[in-house]
């Protein structure tokens, strides 16, 4: 006899079908409430975050005019376009070294998902900055560059993997967040390729 109906025999003669049927069921609705509680409390942290309202970030973005130029090169009015942002941070600065375009999981004109996994490896192999510091994505549909609700609850599930999360728009540009700073942009210094910067690592 299998191992399987062994089991399955023990069960039958001790639990009747009614029972069985029973703690299949509260062990279903257990795993959707469990499910449930997750979508929440990784949302709730991103929506806390904002209500809690941390505006308190001096750091400044500095980035090269070419790497800032590729938002509104790369930028479509049809949908959401997404970057990945490659350098260094430390308590006084954030440097973008390189700024690549996304390849999208899907897009929409109001959503795009996309992992950057892709992006960091092709980083690695060309010898280049593997670090993923932040994302950027654009709000065609908005005049204003700052993080949406959906923003917000995204970045409670990603906070420990991205530190800076951009928004673009073709009306006021590129701007940039922080944990500690989600509504009022980041200072940028936009520099010209022959400027030099150095930040701790």
């Amino acid at each position: 006899m299998r191992p399987l109906n062994r089991w399955y025999d023990w069960i039958e003669a001790r639990y009747s079908k009614r029972s069985l049927t029973r703690a299949v069921v509260v062990l279903t609705v257990a795993l959707l409430a469990t499910q449930l509680v997750f979508v929440w409390y990784f949302g709730s942290v991103g929506l806390s975050l904002r209500e809690i309202g941390y505006d308190a970030d001096d750091r400044t973005v500095v980035i090269d005019g070419d790497d800032e130029a590729a938002f509104a090169r790369e930028y479509s009015p049809d949908h959401e376009v997404g970057w990945c942002l490659y350098g260094a941070v430390n308590e006084t600065h954030v440097r973008i070294d390189d700024v690549v375009h996304a390849d999208p999981l899907s897009k929409s004109a109001d959503r795009i998902e996309f992992t950057c996994v892709g992006e960091t490896a092709d980083q690695a192999l060309a010898g280049e900055n593997p670090r993923l510091i932040g994302t950027v994505h654009s709000h065609p549909s908005k005049d204003e560059s700052e993080l949406s609700r959906v923003d917000t609850m995204t970045w409670g599930r990603t906070s420990p993997v991205v530190e800076v999360m951009g928004i673009y728009t073709e009306e006021d540009g590129v701007q940039f967040f922080t944990v500690r700073s989600m509504i009022s942009p980041l200072a940028k210094d936009v520099r010209r390729p022959s400027a030099s910067f150095r930040a701790n690592r």
